[in-house]
């Protein structure tokens, strides 16, 4: 019976000892005993903001998986691929986003996996997960510090202007005391003065001024019912005008080409007649020369005529006398 009981003891610790190593194991090593199939899926993030295998996904706030690895993308070194294992049966849509998230300021980062909607299907397998890219604290406060200088030069360019515009509103004072001194007052109140009694005195002229320019423009009214019934009638004639036009258009246009035609043929014949002209130019000379000569004889014929008419009635001239020798 002692030993029975012993070895009951030693069986009773080396099961408890058992359940103690299994537990261990759940609940610090992480193994699940009832492990269920897992799915993955694939994300590239700009930065991968320290995640690192092991570290959770979470669909809509749920944990249903861990990252897997996370290495830079050998096809593209200019991003991180992640890879994601979650539980088979969630339900990834076309238009799910992956992000990079965390719980709390202090927390550590996880992928958060966006629900989608109902209208797209589910994301198979092994497909890619778009991802929204995180905003870095970095550029956060890069922003706020390029904010902060940009107010400083605002705040500084605004006090320059403020001065600027109190030096101008003190000139303005300035120039309104000088204006409204006890001297220019009475100038002013002298100028008002005259201006009244110009007023008066002109009042009945002013009066006639004015009348004489309705009666102009109670006249205005008919001359330029005038002139646009002129130039309703202008615009009449300018349409007449261009249908005439419109309808002897070919005719118009023979006419211009005959005329142009004529022009030719008279510069053609003015062309022939110079070049006449040129060749016959000696021709011509001889020609005048010839009537030059005709009518130098024709005035001498004329002159000996008034002088011997008698020259027409003889039948022979009597010869000259010669005067004696002295024989």
């Amino acid at each position: 019976m002692a030993r029975n009981r012993e070895e009951i003891q030693v069986g009773a610790v080396v099961v408890i000892a058992a359940v103690l190593f299994l537990t261990a194991l759940v609940f610090v090593g992480g193994v699940n005993l009832l492990r269920k199939r897992k799915v993955t899926y694939t994300t590239y993030f700009k930065f991968a903001g320290g995640l690192e295998p092991g570290s959770f996904v979470r669909f809509g706030g749920l944990k249903v998986g861990t990252v897997e690895s996370a290495s830079i993308d050998s096809s593209d070194s200019t991003r991180i691929k992640v890879v994601l294992q979650v539980a088979d049966g969630t339900p990834v849509r076309a238009n799910s986003k992956a992000r990079i998230s965390s719980l709390g300021f202090l927390g550590e980062n996880y992928v958060e996996v966006s629900p989608g909607t109902r209208d797209h299907p589910l994301l198979p397998p092994g497909s890619e997960v778009p991802a929204l890219e995180i905003v870095q604290l970095a550029d956060v406060f890069n922003n706020v510090n390029n904010v902060t200088v940009n107010a400083d030069k605002l705040v500084t360019d605004l006090n320059d202007r403020v001065i600027a515009v109190a030096d101008n509103a003190n000139r303005l004072i300035d120039n309104l005391n000088a204006t409204i001194s006890p001297e220019n007052r009475q100038h002013l109140t002298r100028a008002l003065a005259n201006a009244d009694a110009m007023l008066d005195e002109n009042r009945q002229h002013i009066k006639q001024t004015l009348g004489n320019l309705a009666a102009v423009s109670n006249k205005l009214g008919p001359t330029l019912e005038k002139t646009d019934a002129t130039i309703s009638r202008a615009h009449v004639l300018v349409g007449n005008m261009n249908g005439l036009v419109e309808e002897n258009r070919k005719e118009i246009h023979e006419a211009l080409v005959q005329l142009r035609s004529s022009l030719r043929d008279a510069q053609k014949l003015m062309l022939e007649v110079s070049d006449t002209l040129e060749m016959n130019r000696a021709n011509l000379d001889e020609a005048l020369e010839n009537i030059r000569i005709s009518s130098e004889n024709l005035k001498q014929f004329t002159n000996t005529i008034k002088q011997h008419p008698f020259s027409l009635v003889r039948i022979k001239t009597q010869k000259d006398r010669i005067p004696p020798t002295g024989k």
